[in-house]
């Protein structure tokens, strides 16, 4: 299982601060690719353009770390992943 650490729109989105998904050796962008089946309400927008890319915008930390090379950082079982999205200021 890899966490995922939710912040912004995305914690409200799935009611809660973490989520966990199913999965070993996969890539953040297909973790997050299963965080958007489950949480379908406004999550895929939020996080992939309509090419289906993780929006450049989202800053990606694995366990506490930038994620090296982004959507493509391979995460284990055990990791987690903060999910951090831009948020308007003034």
């Amino acid at each position: 299982m890899v966490k995922l650490r939710l912040f912004s729109k995305l914690r409200d989105i799935a009611g809660q601060k973490e989520v966990e998904v199913e999965g070993d050796g996969m890539s953040i962008k297909e973790a997050l690719a299963k965080f958007a089946e489950r949480f379908e309400e406004g999550s895929r927008e939020v996080l992939f353009d309509k090419e289906g890319e993780l929006w450049p915008s989202v800053l990606l930390l694995v366990n506490g770390e930038s994620a090296a090379e982004g959507a493509a950082t391979q995460v284990k079982s055990g990791d987690t992943v903060a999910v951090l999205l831009p948020t308007a200021g003034g």
